[in-house]
Parts: C-alpha cells; sequence; structure tokens
C-alpha cells in the first residue's frame, strides 16, 4: 500500500478513535428510563450501563418479595436494553460517516 493510502487510512482510524471517545464521553451523560409493572417500577440507567436510579412505589413494599424482586429485574433489563439500542444507533452514524456499512458496528 503506498504511503498516501497508509497515512489516509491512519488519519481515518484516528478519527474514529477521537468519535468514539467523545460519543462515549456523551453516552456516559444521557440515561434511559424503563418501567415494569405498569410503571410501579422504574430504572434509569445512564449510557455507561450504571443503574442511576431506582424508583419503586411504596405500596409495592407490603406486596411479595419475589414478585417485587421480578419487576425489578425487568424494569433494569429494559432499560440496559434501550441503552444497548441507543450505543447502537451512535455508532452506526460514526460508521456512516465513514462510509462503512451500518452492520459493521
Amino acid at each position: 500500500m503506498p504511503n498516501g493510502k497508509m497515512g489516509k487510512m491512519l488519519k481515518q482510524v484516528q478519527k474514529v478513535q477521537a468519535q468514539m471517545a467523545k460519543m462515549q464521553e456523551e453516552l456516559g451523560t444521557r440515561q434511559v428510563e424503563a418501567s415494569s409493572g405498569g410503571g410501579v417500577v422504574r430504572a434509569v440507567v445512564n449510557g455507561a450501563k450504571e443503574l442511576q436510579e431506582l424508583h419503586i412505589q411504596p405500596e409495592l413494599l407490603e406486596e411479595d418479595v419475589e414478585m417485587l424482586a421480578d419487576l425489578i429485574i425487568g424494569a433494569v433489563n429494559e432499560a440496559l436494553r434501550q441503552t444497548d439500542e441507543m450505543i447502537n444507533k451512535e455508532m452506526q452514524k460514526i460508521g456512516g460517516n465513514l462510509g462503512l456499512p451500518g452492520n459493521l458496528f
């Protein structure tokens, strides 16, 4: 590969790395909220896939502990799934800007 093409490719790789670092920083500030049980349990997850908030309606605390655990797990898992979707969309934007196929990421 001639030096000109190699240099151009290296610049593209550096550009992608910078875009990905910026995206990761930005995603860390974004939040996704999901709920279960008709909204009685809500989970908020950030783009770094960290659980930020967990809201449980007080009357649920008097209910079956197993049911409450299932509702919490459902809300958190849905929030994480939505976070993955958000991250994948942002990755596709970066790939599209470079002319790469969208399914590469």
